[in-house]
């Protein structure tokens, strides 16, 4: 199927950097409660949360000139989900964030990769909402970037079988939203 576009290295750089931003990726989704869906946008978030524990939202929206409403569904999620935790200040109108769980566990692996810099995952994951552009970037479709990055070429089955079992038209319509955006070339041989 897919080319990554534009392949800007070639060789074996280009590959392991590819297979461990896949594993950076894969991370993610588990600190983010096993959801693909979820944007690199909500990656961030929990970054941030993870690198200044007891945040607010107020300071939240500062470091990362986030829109307020978008933030508070992104932080709401993130409470559902079991991501963090809240922790009401003193005053009772404060509410403090913390990341817990497996969220704290899986972040702390994706982490790793960065010499432990929160700053670092958050550069990456701001670099790769950016090369995005337009579009809402998921975690899914920054796996199917590192896949065909890794593989060098892939078709959609090899790049179905990387990614969460998720259902065949979701992941077929994510790979073909990719090529749409120019972010995937299409082989001849795959129309």
């Amino acid at each position: 199927m897919a080319n990554p576009a534009p392949k800007t290295d070639s060789g074996s750089s280009f590959e392991a950097d590819a297979a461990r931003i896949g594993n950076v990726v894969d991370h993610l989704v588990d600190a983010l409660g096993g959801e693909p869906a979820c944007t690199l946008r909500r990656a961030v978030i929990l970054a941030d949360i993870d690198q200044y524990p007891g945040s607010t939202q107020a300071a939240i929206i500062q470091r990362l000139a986030a829109d307020k409403s978008a933030l508070n569904r992104d932080i709401e999620w993130l409470y559902d989900y079991g991501c963090i935790m809240r922790q009401v200040g003193r005053d009772g109108r404060e509410i403090k964030l913390f990341t817990c769980g497996y969220a704290k566990k899986n972040l702390d692996l994706a982490l790793a990769y960065f010499n432990n810099s929160h700053k670092s995952l958050k550069n990456f994951l701001i670099h790769y909402i950016h090369m995005f552009g337009q579009h809402r970037p998921t975690l899914r479709d920054a796996k199917i970037i590192a896949t065909i990055g890794e593989k060098g070429s892939a078709n959609r089955q090899m790049v179905f079988e990387e990614l969460y079992n998720g259902p065949l038209t979701t992941d077929n319509r994510a790979i073909n939203n990719l090529i749409v955006t120019g972010l995937l070339e299409k082989k001849k041989q795959d129309e």
